[in-house]
């Protein structure tokens, strides 16, 4: 029967004679194991390393974009008007109310900064802005705040924009 399996039974016989019996030892197990583990965090570790985002900083705390001195974020509140629209024209002075009185202020931790683009011209930046922030009709008032965009839906006097900011701030 040995011929038949080509020295199957020889080989076996190796492996009793050194104290086994065809089993591995619970040491080896053990090894195996640890090897494993040593190999699979080793991978994680890379991986993990590989993908941690450009805005944390060494000990993972987050760094929001436009963080300034004393943790103070930027939070800009953009006005899309055009110069033939009457509701624009209704609008821009309570901007210009709201602008001299909030501008450069923080409000909950967020510096305040206004823009106004005049979507009248058609030069490439105003396209590229009015795609960006879809924009479909005026006056359009959007606050991009940590990254998100956030649609102001009212009417646009001091008051209710005092209000907007309060609450999405």
């Amino acid at each position: 029967m040995a011929r038949m399996f080509g020295g199957f039974m020889g080989n076996s016989n190796v492996l009793l004679q050194h104290g086994g019996s065809g089993m591995m030892s619970p040491f080896m197990i053990i090894l195996g194991i640890l090897v494993l583990f040593l190999v699979g965090y080793f991978v994680y570790y890379m991986v993990l390393s590989a993908k941690k985002p450009s805005n944390t900083s060494s000990n993972n705390e987050f760094i929001g974009e436009g963080m300034n001195n004393g943790g103070v974020k930027d939070a800009e509140l953009m006005l899309f008007y055009v110069d033939w629209c009457p509701h624009c024209k209704t609008a821009k002075p309570e901007w210009e109310q709201l602008k001299a009185e909030y501008e450069g202020k923080t409000i909950n931790g967020y510096n305040l900064i206004f823009t106004e683009i005049n979507c009248t011209s058609d030069s490439p930046d105003t396209e590229k802005m009015m795609n960006t922030y879809k924009i479909e009709g005026y006056p359009t008032i959007k606050l991009l705040k940590d990254g998100t965009v956030i649609e102001y839906d009212a009417k646009p006097t001091k008051g209710t924009l005092v209000q907007f900011l309060n609450t999405v701030l």
